[in-house]
């Protein structure tokens, strides 16, 4: 059985890998606007940044906070 270190190092690296992932996902639309350089994919990107910007936030919150928490529960040997 997993005890509650486990559990809260495992949902702090999930937040951090939702944070990555939201990162990326970003930074491609963006690479490809500024491939194509159309005011459509512009758009896409500025909408992209849009959507994740919230979600960034909340996910490094979310990981600091994991972070935080992992450090304070550490064994102390």
């Amino acid at each position: 059985m997993a005890d509650r270190a486990d559990v809260l190092r495992a949902a702090s690296l999930a937040a951090f890998g939702g944070l990555v992932a939201t990162i990326f996902g970003v930074a491609v639309v963006a690479m490809v606007a500024e491939s194509y350089a159309t005011w459509e994919w512009y758009f896409r990107m500025e909408r992209a940044i849009a959507f994740a910007r919230p979600l960034a936030s909340a996910l490094f919150v979310l990981s600091l906070a994991g972070g935080g928490v992992i450090v304070a529960l550490a064994p102390r040997d």
